[in-house]
């Protein structure tokens, strides 16, 4: 490996690809004769925790939206044919970073498509080629039938198992709240309740720049880029508030987040540039920074389930563990070789499964035992919520057979 850790790998990803997002995104917004409001968008973009996470976290989003930006310059705002083309090559690497994406594209090449009717076939074989770019050298690793069958079963379980989706995570009003929370406190680092003094400040100082923004786009007609911009998003909030994890995962409301603040730039290219206006942007940039500093330290701790590995490995004697499928499967994955039983189908009277083991339950399912099943909490471990929802408190309980 030519930067000798994973870690250090992704973090140069994640540097690349807030460059070319700051780069593009400058471009696509087009602040003439105004350099203070490009160095505000571009303040916003590395300031911002959501984005800060994400490039120093294992995952494809980050680089998925540089992609993302970087083929809505080239299909929307440029009209010459290699710009069409080399958009379209881009938008098939995107397919394969982050195919979750692809509603965000659909927009621009139907605009592109709508507009090249001529160069239909090329335009489509631009998108193919960047296909091929990332298929041969997946099907040459695994192979085509290994493939084909990762990708039918990560489908399946996907939609209708550990998705998250609307399948397995019916509550609407739960689902929607929890979209709103992600997009004000994971990704804007607004206040809610639990969170710092520093977050209420930057709320406050948010709320002129966003007022901006509705002034500038109330006054001003939307041009065509934005309308197609917004679309985007629309059809992409409607994806993930369908078929992704909104619930546990508030990484996919990075797209969503990037729009407002392209939206938070057009505020402050609005703004009167007096020194109260000045000042308001001021304490809203270094707020972000802050918070922003704060998640990327916490981000390097270990997450709660990182933690509860390590203290199963620790563990010298035999367990049965009884928790839910996905803590298994990262479990046994990490190398922690106990038996498992899924919480959700054990027998009531799972004390017979011990085989004179000690018994732990990860997480609390004590609904399902019998009344002669004692349980004694053990440990809990945590993380800060912001950094990961995801499983941030895990608590560890005993069981004992009072009958024995």
């Amino acid at each position: 490996m030519i930067t000798g850790s994973l870690a250090n790998s992704f973090s140069i990803i994640g540097a690349i690809s807030t460059f070319i997002i700051i780069y593009y995104s400058i471009l696509i917004v087009s602040f003439k004769n105004k350099l203070s409001s490009n160095y505000f968008l571009m303040a916003l973009i590395l300031a911002n925790p959501m984005i800060w996470i994400m490039s120093n976290r294992y995952m494809p989003d980050l680089m998925g939206l540089s992609l993302f930006v970087a083929s809505f310059y080239m299909l929307v705002c440029q009209n010459e044919k290699k710009y069409m083309y080399i958009g379209g090559v881009i938008s098939g690497l995107l397919l394969g970073v982050r195919l979750s994406y692809f509603p965000l594209l659909i927009l621009p090449m139907i605009k592109v498509l709508r507009e090249n009717k001529k160069n239909t076939l090329q335009f489509i074989s631009s998108i193919a080629l960047g296909v091929v770019i990332w298929l041969i050298p997946i099907v040459y690793i695994t192979g085509l039938d290994n493939l084909i069958y990762v990708a039918q079963n990560q489908s399946l379980g996907h939609f209708t198992d550990f998705g998250g989706t609307m399948i397995t995570e019916s509550d609407w009003s739960y689902r929607i709240k929890l979209f709103l929370h992600t997009i004000w406190s994971d990704g804007l680092g607004g206040y809610w309740l639990g969170r710092s003094f520093i977050t209420i400040l930057l709320s406050i100082s948010m709320i002129p720049i966003l007022f901006s923004s509705i002034s500038y786009f109330k006054s001003n007609p939307l041009d065509s880029k934005i309308k197609i911009l917004i679309g985007c998003i629309a059809l992409y909030v409607i994806w993930i508030l369908f078929f992704q994890n909104i619930v546990y995962k508030s990484r996919h409301v990075l797209p969503v987040i990037y729009f407002i603040i392209v939206l938070l730039s057009y505020g402050y290219n609005y703004l009167n540039t007096n020194k109260y206006n000045k000042i308001i942007s001021t304490i809203f940039i270094i707020c972000s920074i802050y918070i922003g500093g704060i998640i990327a330290f916490q981000h390097k701790q270990p997450t709660a389930i990182s933690k509860v590995k390590d203290y199963l490995i620790e563990s010298r004697e035999p367990l049965t563990i009884i928790t839910t499928p996905l803590i298994s499967y990262y479990l046994k994955s990490s190398g922690v070789n106990f038996t498992y039983y899924d919480a959700h189908k054990i027998d009531p009277t799972i004390y017979n499964y011990g085989d004179n083991n000690k018994i732990l339950m990860i997480g609390n399912f004590q609904e399902v035992l019998n009344n002669k099943i004692s349980v004694t909490r053990d440990t809990s471990f945590y993380h800060n919520p912001y950094v990961n929802r995801m499983w941030s408190t895990i608590n560890l309980y005993l069981l004992e057979n009072d009958s024995r």
